[in-house]
C-alpha cells in the first residue's frame, strides 16, 4: 500500500535492486561464481542420496508440510502497560509453491488467528524471477484468514524481485516497508515499526540509516536476516524480528543447524538477547534450496510482549 510520501525514493531504490543476488556488478568473484553453479548444486546432490539411502527422505516432506503454531512471550524491560500482552504474528521465508502442500498448510495454521499486529520478514517466492502476480495471490490466500488490528506489514527478502515489491507495494490489504518507518498507535501506547531492505550483497548505508532515524515509542525492526541485529542494538530499537536461516532446515538430531547461511549463526533460531534488545529468528514456514526439513519443524511464530527483566538470565 503507498502512501505517496517515498514514492520517487521507491521508484530509485526498485531500478537499482533489479538485478537477482549473485549478478550484481562488483559481486561476481570467481569464488562466487564457482559456489552458485558448482558448489551449492553438488552439496544439494550428495544430501539427496544420503536421505535416500537412509530412508529419510519421505519424513523430511512430512515434516516439510507440518507447519505449526509456536507461541512464545517476548520479556521487555520498562515496556508501557499498555503494550503488556501486546500480540505480534510473525511469518517469514514462505518461498510460496517450491513444495507442493506447504502453502496449504500455512493458511490452515494462520486461519482465524487475531493478532494485534501481522508482520512478515521476506522470501516470498520461491525464486527470484517467480511471477510476482502469482506469489501476491499465494500471499493473499495465506493471509485471507488472519484478523490483525493493526494491520499486516512486510519486508523483504533475497528472494524477493523488485517486480514482486512494486506489486506488493500497490496491495491495498498490506503496506511493504523498504528502510522506512510506520508508527502505530496501541490503546494510547506509540509503536514504530522499521522495514529493512535485505543486506544480501547490498550496501548497508541506506539501512544504517534508516536504523539510526528518530522515532518513538516501542522500537521493532523486521529484517529478513539476523545480520544487523548489532547495528539494531546499538540504535536502540527494542525488538528485532527475522528469518532467512529457516533454523538451518536439514539439522541433526536435537536441531544443531549443518548449515547457518548467517554472519550470526548465535542467531540461527528462537529468542535471543542482544545489548538491550530482545529478537526472534523464526525457523520460517516454507523450504528452500532442498524440499524437505529435518530435525527443524516449520513454524508461524506468535509472539506476546510481558513486562520482563533486562535479559533472559
Amino acid at each position: 500500500m503507498s502512501d505517496g510520501v517515498n514514492d520517487e525514493a521507491f521508484a530509485a531504490w526498485a531500478q537499482a535492486r533489479r538485478l537477482p543476488p549473485g549478478l550484481r556488478a562488483g559481486r561476481r568473484t570467481l569464488k562466487a561464481r564457482l559456489n552458485r553453479r558448482y558448489w551449492r548444486p553438488l552439496r544439494t546432490r550428495v544430501f539427496e542420496a544420503g536421505v535416500w539411502l537412509i530412508g529419510q527422505h519421505a519424513a523430511g516432506i512430512a515434516q516439510a508440510r507440518d507447519v505449526r503454531v509456536a507461541p512464545l512471550f517476548v520479556p521487555a524491560q520498562d515496556l508501557d502497560p499498555r503494550l503488556d500482552g501486546f500480540t505480534i504474528l510473525h511469518l517469514s521465508d514462505l518461498h510460496l509453491d517450491s513444495l507442493s502442500g506447504v502453502r496449504e498448510a500455512i493458511v490452515r495454521a494462520v486461519d482465524g488467528l487475531t493478532p494485534d499486529l501481522c508482520v512478515l520478514t521476506g522470501d516470498y517466492a520461491a525464486h527470484y524471477r517467480r511471477n510476482p502476480e502469482a506469489v501476491v495471490a499465494g500471499l493473499r490466500e495465506i493471509l485471507a484468514g488472519v484478523q490483525s488490528r493493526h494491520g499486516i506489514y512486510l519486508s523483504l527478502g533475497n528472494y524477493d524481485s523488485a517486480a514482486l515489491a512494486i506489486a506488493l507495494r500497490a496491495e491495498s490489504g498490506c503496506r511493504l516497508l523498504v528502510n522506512e518507518a510506520a508508527s502505530l498507535t496501541h490503546d494510547g501506547a506509540a509503536i514504530s515499526l522499521l522495514g529493512l531492505d535485505d543486506p544480501f550483497e547490498l550496501a548497508h548505508g541506506p539501512m544504517q540509516e534508516a536504523l539510526a532515524a528518530d522515532s518513538d515509542g516501542f522500537r521493532i525492526v523486521l529484517s529478513h536476516t539476523p545480520d544487523l541485529a548489532a547495528a539494531a542494538s546499538a540504535a536502540g530499537h527494542h525488538l528485532y524480528l527475522c528469518g532467512h536461516t529457516h533454523g538451518g532446515q536439514i539439522c541433526l538430531p536435537g536441531g544443531r543447524a549443518l548449515f547457518a547461511n548467517t554472519s550470526r549463526p548465535d542467531l540461527v533460531r528462537g529468542l535471543w538477547y542482544e545489548d538491550g534488545m530482545w529478537g526472534y529468528t523464526t525457523s520460517g514456514a516454507g523450504v528452500s534450496g532442498i524440499p524437505r526439513r529435518h530435525n527443524c519443524p516449520p513454524e508461524v511464530a506468535v509472539l506476546t510482549l510481558v513486562s520482563g527483566l533486562e535479559t533472559g538470565a
